[in-house]
């Protein structure tokens, strides 16, 4: 490739990426409910973000609604930068910086909304067990606690248990938890999820296999899956097959600094989750364009 090439390869996705950062501005102003300012810099980050087309894009986002968007921003722009010099550029999770814990954790926080309306209505017998006192919920790779802390907020009678390896994001976590007053129903562990030693525990089971080695998946499947009390649902984080090429390779790449980089397909999933003895296995209904899936399956009732 030639020095005009790389230049013009330069030029034509700087766009991309200095609109993104003033989607988060935008973002940013919206989730904290001040105005971008109406001098030099708050004009030139509408400017560009009208010539993209995204003019008004946040007109009928709420303050909530905007968070994990701005935390999805963040920890995409502090996690890509350490590609850019060789002694940060290393494969796995190692990131102890609490910005960035904080917002991969924030990012979790909308699927809270997606988890009301689009999963627990849809899986047999889960709603009613969510209303129910003793409904309990697995977080697994808890972090920061967020999504623990968002999914305790949206179901009263729920308790939580999330956990996780990481010291940086478990000590967040305790803080975090504590600011929401939520200790009482949220149980951290320092534990991985192929050592739990629950059985017939949990209505529902979180594993979000990005941030799980590959050859640790399957034991951690297991053990996941006899922790859940019978009639219990699995929801497992799996790549999107369909999705294009481009797509494809940036979340491979992605997948790889957090930590898996053989997370497997909603097919592979569900011949797993067939494999472990789950009944009603399927992949979820996805938003077009969208990289990953969930794929569930719930523990047959005793007989």
């Amino acid at each position: 490739m030639s020095v005009s090439a790389l230049r013009e390869f330069i030029n034509r996705h700087t766009a991309s990426i200095t609109g993104l950062a003033a989607l988060g501005a935008a973002l940013d102003a919206a989730a904290s409910a001040t105005p971008l300012e109406e001098g030099p810099l708050g004009e030139r980050i509408r400017e560009l973000l009208a010539a993209l087309g995204a003019e008004g894009l946040l007109a009928d986002v709420s303050a909530q609604e905007a968070l994990p968007f701005l935390a999805e921003l963040r920890h995409l722009f502090a996690v890509d930068a350490k590609l850019l010099y060789e002694r940060t550029r290393v494969s796995g999770w190692h990131h102890s910086e609490p910005e960035i814990l904080q917002a991969a954790g924030d990012t979790s926080v909308g699927f809270v909304q997606m988890l009301a309306r689009g999963v627990v209505p849809n899986l047999e017998g889960l709603a009613d067990r969510f209303q129910r006192p003793g409904a309990t919920f697995l977080d697994v790779g808890v972090g920061v606690g967020s999504l623990s802390i968002a999914v305790a907020r949206k179901w009263p009678e729920l308790r939580i248990v999330g956990i996780d390896l990481w010291q940086p994001s478990l000590a967040l976590a305790r803080e975090n938890i504590a600011r929401a007053e939520l200790g009482q129903r949220i149980e951290l562990r320092e534990q991985r999820a192929q050592d739990l030693k629950d059985d017939a525990s949990f209505d529902l089971a979180w594993f979000p296999t990005v941030f799980v080695a590959a050859p640790a998946v399957r034991p951690a499947c297991e053990r996941i899956v006899q922790a859940l009390r019978p009639g219990g649902w699995l929801l497992f984080i799996a790549l999107n097959p369909d999705a294009d090429a481009l797509g494809t390779a940036v979340w491979r790449l992605r997948m790889t600094l957090l930590g898996n980089a053989a997370v497997p397909t909603s097919s592979g999933a569900e011949n797993l989750l067939h494999e472990l003895g789950l009944a009603q296995v399927k992949t979820l209904p996805r938003q077009p364009g969208a990289f990953m899936s969930v794929v569930v399956g719930r523990r047959p009732l005793a007989t």
